[in-house]
């Protein structure tokens, strides 16, 4: 879970290092860090939240990837893009998610947000190309900087799972509207990141019904949604 204990550029610390490198030293063998932006557009969700959106960022987590794997234990990165439940991005101003919907409940106040989420604006084709190219590179960025795998966030109301949630997509196209079309886009950035890595890296994914800002979420098609869910995402290069 985000942490918010990077620097304000996104910067992994040496506290981040001291922190994860504890968990191997106390006998965690797999350790999955934070949700980590995945560009400098609309993926970051909050202030000092640490970022893999440049080399400089990911040059940063090599000392918490040094430190992990002195400790014995191996590390992923969880890749994430923030969508409508941003409330820190110091990229951009606007709010980027499947439709114009408003996000149910309030800001997240122990990440630093205060009342009602803001209006996000409909993605278009050319800004879904954007989010999939954002998590390769990160991914990319992530295999460089020595990390043994990546998470794709697909969960918890962010934006892969709000392209997957019928309420908060309402899109006609062809990542709108079926069951099918809504989970495309977690099946093509998998499939994107795991064309970029190979195939000697780790790449998982997060799925959730429950989302931070409506934890008594469940899919309306119950085991007959997930069985589609799992059956594409299962097809496409994930481990």
């Amino acid at each position: 879970m985000t942490r918010t204990s990077a620097s304000p550029e996104g910067f992994a610390t040496d506290q981040m290092a001291q922190y994860y490198a504890s968990f191997a030293h106390g006998g965690f063998g797999l350790i999955i860090v934070e949700g980590t932006y995945t560009d400098e557009l609309f993926s970051q969700c909050y202030f000092n939240q640490p970022g893999m959106a440049t080399d400089e960022q990911a040059k940063s987590w090599e000392k918490v990837v040094e430190a992990v794997h002195k400790a014995g234990g191996a590390i992923i990165v969880q890749l994430e893009h923030a969508g409508a439940l941003s409330q820190g991005n110091r990229f951009e101003s606007n709010i980027l998610a499947p439709s114009a919907v408003q996000p149910q409940g309030e800001q997240l106040a122990f990440y630093g947000g205060e009342g009602a989420f803001s209006m996000p604006v409909e993605a278009t084709k050319k800004d879904i190309e954007n989010v999939i190219q954002g998590f390769v590179n990160a991914a990319v960025r992530a295999k460089s900087a020595g990390f043994d795998g990546v998470e794709i966030h697909g969960a918890n109301g962010y934006l892969l799972d709000e392209f997957l949630t019928d309420y908060t997509n309402q899109g006609t196209d062809e990542y709108g509207g079926s069951l099918s079309n809504r989970v495309r886009l977690l099946v093509e950035v998998s499939s994107a990141v795991r064309q970029a890595v190979g195939e000697n890296f780790i790449v998982g994914i997060r799925i959730s019904q429950g989302k931070v800002n409506d934890y008594e979420h469940k899919w309306a098609g119950k085991e007959e949604e997930a069985k589609v869910i799992f059956q594409q995402l299962g097809q496409s290069g994930l481990d």
